[in-house]
């Protein structure tokens, strides 16, 4: 039995499954849900000839309607989930979502996967892989269709 449902998000088909799931899950087990986003900021840390903080900005509120419309869904299902906008700072998105995980006491971690194999793997890596070899609870992965 599951008490705390941690899900990550970021706005696309296979995260949009992820966290119907979850929903569907929370509700079932009785459990707290938790929705998180993680904006990464390594690329931009780099960058010389980009306005950092006009891009910040928009960074920040496209997390935040990521995370507000992910809210929504599980208010349609009835949930009044906790959410949180997670920064990488340097880190990977991965470790983002470890950290959270542990911090927040989550039992069980729900991912959506994109499911990249080859060179579009090695070259964009791979959260949920990241996620899986590291996770000291149970992660569940959802492929988007």
């Amino acid at each position: 039995m599951y008490a705390r449902i941690l899900v990550a998000v970021d706005g696309s088909q296979a995260s949009g499954r992820a966290l119907a799931e979850a929903v569907r899950l929370t509700l079932d087990q009785r459990a707290s849900l938790r929705i998180v986003h993680v904006v990464e900021l390594q690329w931009l840390l780099s960058a010389e000839l980009v306005d950092v903080s006009r891009v910040l900005d928009d960074l920040q509120a496209a997390a935040e309607r990521t995370l507000s419309q992910a809210a929504s869904a599980a208010a349609e299902g009835g949930l009044t989930p906790e959410t949180g906008l997670l920064e990488t700072d340097g880190g990977t998105v991965a470790h983002a979502v470890l950290e959270d995980a542990l911090h927040w006491h989550a039992d069980l971690i729900v991912l959506g996967t994109h499911g990249r194999h080859g060179l579009a793997h090695l070259v964009l890596g791979s959260v949920a892989e990241g996620v899986v070899q590291a996770a000291r609870v149970p992660v569940l992965l959802l492929r988007g269709s």
